[in-house]
C-alpha cells in the first residue's frame, strides 16, 4: 500500500512539473473542462463560459479588419474613416459585413454607400454578434480550433510526464546501488555506462527541450482563441450593411464611420535667410491616433473642424446680478463654435500608413516665402547679446491655427516659440536667436554718494553701454536699458543726464528707455546713463547694493 501511495504522488509530481515546463499562461485542465462544457447561449455572449477563465491576458487582441482603409479624414479631436469592400453579391437582400473596426468607432457617423452595380444600401447597423448565423459560425469555427489545440497540449503534457519519469528511473537504477551483494563492476564496466548514461541523458533533454517548445507555440496560438471565444469583439466591431441587389453582380460598397482617438495638431517652421533678408515659413501637421486601427495606404485629410464644439454660434442666457455677485450660470450657451468659423480641409499629399498604437507622423502642409523687416534688439543690463527678429505678413488665404514654431538662421536651429491664431494679412514676429556679430557691455563708470540736510544721502551712478560690430555691414540696433522707479515717497529717483536722447516709446514699462543706434562695420556706438537716487541715511547700505 506504502508503495503504491508514493507511486501516485512522484505521478502528481511528474504532472506538476511537466505542465509547469509547458510556461502556459492558464490551466490546461480548466481549459479543457470549459471547453468541453455546452456554450453558452448566443443572446449573452459575453457571459459565455470562458469569462470565468482567468487569464493574464489584455482585454483587446490586435484588430482582424476584412476591408481596406481608403480615406481618412482627421479632425482635431476625432478621424472619419472610410472602408471599402469589393464582392460578388447575388440578387436580392444581401448583408455585407464590416470586421476588425475599432473599439472606439463613434456611430453617429455611420454610413453606407455603393458603388458600381444597380443595387442600393437599405441598412446600416453596429452589432455585436450575438444570435448572427454567420457570427455563431465563426465562433464555432474557433472553438472547433481551441479543442484541437488544447487536446495537443495535453499530449505534450502526457509525453513531457512519461520523459520526466524515465530520467527518474535512469538515476535510481543506475546511480543508486541494488545492495550490498552486487559484485564490484570493472573499470570498462562503469566507463560504458557512465557513457550510455550520458548519451541517454541528452537525448531525454533535447526530447524536452522540443515538446516543452511545440507546447509554447501551441500555447501562443491558443490564448487568443481563448479570448474571442470569451469576446466575440476582441479582434474589433462588426458593422452589417445590408443592400437590396435586383441582379447578381460586383459591387464596391463602403462604410464611413467616425472614431475617436485620433487628432492632430499644427506645427511650424520658420528659416531665416539673414543675408537675403527672407524667410521661409513651413506648415505641418503633427498627426497621432491611438485607435488600435491600422490605417494602411491610406488618402489622409485634415480638417481644422471639432465637432464637439458645435457648428452654430452660441446663445446667451440673461445676465443677472445680486447682492452675491454674478451668476455664473448667466453665461451657460446651448450651442458652441470653434475659433475661427469655418473648418478647412488640408488634403495630405500621397498616400499615407500610421500604426494604431500612439504612433505620430509629421506631414508637410506646405510653405510661404517672402521678406521680412530684421530688427536687432539687446538688454545689457541682463545680457550682452545681440537678438534678432523678423516681422512678416501672412499673406495666405487660409488663417494660421495656434501653434509652435521651431527657427533656424539657415541651417542652425535657434530657438521656439508659440503662435496664436493669424489671420491673414496679420503681421507676425519671430525671434531668430542672437547674432553673434554684434556683442553689447554695460559698465559702470561712476558712484557718488552726497550727504544732505535732514539726514538723507543722494548716490548719482552713470552706466555706459557700447554696442561693437564685427560684422561687414552697419547694423540698426535697439538698446534698452532701465531707471528705478520708486514706489515710497522717501525714496526719489531722478534722470540725470543721457548721451543719446532716448526714442519715445509709449508702450515701454515705467523707467524703461530705449535707443535706436546706427553701428558702422567694424566699429561702435555708446550710450551714457546718468541717474540719481535720494533716500534716508539708514537705507544708504540698501541702496548701495541696489544700484548695479
Amino acid at each position: 500500500m506504502f508503495l503504491l501511495l508514493a507511486c501516485a504522488a512522484f505521478a502528481s509530481d511528474y504532472a506538476d512539473e511537466a505542465e509547469r515546463r509547458m510556461k502556459l499562461s492558464f490551466d490546461l485542465d480548466d481549459i479543457q473542462a470549459e471547453l468541453a462544457a455546452p456554450p453558452a447561449p448566443a443572446a449573452a455572449p459575453r457571459a459565455s463560459a470562458y469569462a470565468a477563465v482567468a487569464l493574464p491576458l489584455p482585454p483587446r487582441l490586435p484588430l482582424e479588419p476584412n476591408s481596406e482603409v481608403e480615406r481618412v479624414l482627421v479632425l482635431r479631436d476625432r478621424a472619419i474613416v472610410t472602408r471599402t469592400r469589393s464582392l460578388e453579391l447575388a440578387a436580392g437582400t444581401q448583408r455585407v459585413r464590416f470586421e476588425g473596426l475599432p473599439p472606439a468607432l463613434d456611430a453617429t457617423a455611420l454610413a453606407a454607400e455603393l458603388r458600381g452595380g444597380r443595387g442600393r444600401v437599405v441598412g446600416v447597423e453596429l452589432v455585436s454578434g450575438s444570435g448572427d448565423v454567420e457570427e455563431t459560425e465563426r465562433i464555432e469555427g474557433i472553438r472547433k480550433r481551441a479543442e484541437v489545440l488544447s487536446a495537443e497540449l495535453g499530449g505534450l503534457r502526457d509525453r513531457i510526464e512519461a520523459l520526466l519519469v524515465q530520467r527518474a528511473y535512469l538515476d535510481r537504477a543506475v546511480l543508486s546501488p541494488g545492495g550490498e551483494s552486487r559484485p564490484v563492476p570493472s573499470l570498462d564496466v562503469v566507463k560504458g555506462t557512465l557513457a550510455w548514461l550520458g548519451d541517454a541523458e541528452r537525448e531525454l533533454a533535447s526530447k524536452l527541450r522540443e515538446n516543452e517548445e511545440k507546447a509554447g507555440k501551441l500555447g501562443e496560438e491558443l490564448e487568443p482563441l481563448l479570448v474571442k471565444l470569451r469576446d466575440p469583439a476582441a479582434t474589433g466591431l462588426t458593422v452589417r450593411v445590408d443592400v437590396e441587389m435586383p441582379a447578381s453582380g460586383k459591387v464596391d460598397v463602403a462604410l464611413r464611420y467616425g472614431v475617436l482617438g485620433a487628432s492632430w495638431s499644427p506645427t511650424y517652421c520658420a528659416r531665416l535667410d539673414p543675408d537675403a533678408a527672407g524667410v521661409t515659413f513651413e506648415t505641418q501637421a503633427l498627426v497621432q491616433q491611438s485607435t488600435g486601427e491600422l490605417w494602411k495606404d491610406a488618402r489622409v485629410e485634415l480638417s481644422t473642424a471639432r465637432p464637439l464644439v458645435g457648428g452654430a454660434a452660441p446663445t446667451l442666457s440673461t445676465w443677472v446680478l445680486d447682492e452675491y455677485g454674478v451668476d455664473s450660470a448667466s453665461f451657460a450657451a446651448t450651442a458652441g463654435a470653434s475659433s475661427g468659423a469655418g473648418a478647412r480641409v488640408y488634403p495630405v499629399e500621397g498616400k499615407r500608413t500610421l500604426a494604431g498604437d500612439g504612433s505620430q507622423a509629421r506631414f508637410p502642409l506646405g510653405s510661404v516665402t517672402g521678406g521680412v523687416a530684421l530688427s536687432l534688439d539687446t538688454v545689457p543690463r541682463i545680457t550682452p547679446e545681440v537678438f534678432r527678429s523678423a516681422a512678416f505678413a501672412w499673406t495666405a488665404e487660409a488663417p494660421l491655427l495656434p501653434g509652435p514654431v521651431a527657427s533656424f538662421v539657415g541651417g542652425d536651429y535657434v530657438g521656439s516659440a508659440t503662435i496664436g491664431s493669424i489671420a491673414p494679412g496679420e503681421p507676425i514676429t519671430l525671434g531668430f536667436g542672437v547674432d553673434d556679430r554684434l556683442k553689447a557691455e554695460r559698465s559702470l563708470v561712476s558712484r557718488k554718494v552726497e550727504h544732505l540736510l535732514g539726514g538723507r544721502t543722494r548716490t548719482t551712478v552713470r552706466f555706459r553701454t557700447t554696442v561693437r560690430n564685427f560684422g561687414k555691414a552697419a547694423a540698426a540696433i535697439q538698446l534698452r536699458d532701465q531707471v528705478p522707479v520708486s514706489q515710497v515717497d522717501r525714496i526719489t529717483v531722478a534722470l540725470v543726464e543721457t548721451s543719446l536722447v532716448p526714442t519715445p516709446d509709449a508702450e515701454a514699462a515705467p523707467g524703461v528707455l530705449a535707443w535706436a543706434l546706427s553701428v558702422p562695420a567694424g566699429g561702435s556706438q555708446s550710450v551714457e546713463l546718468c541717474f540719481s537716487v535720494t533716500a534716508p541715511r539708514e537705507l544708504q547700505a540698501r541702496m548701495e547694493a541696489m544700484l548695479l
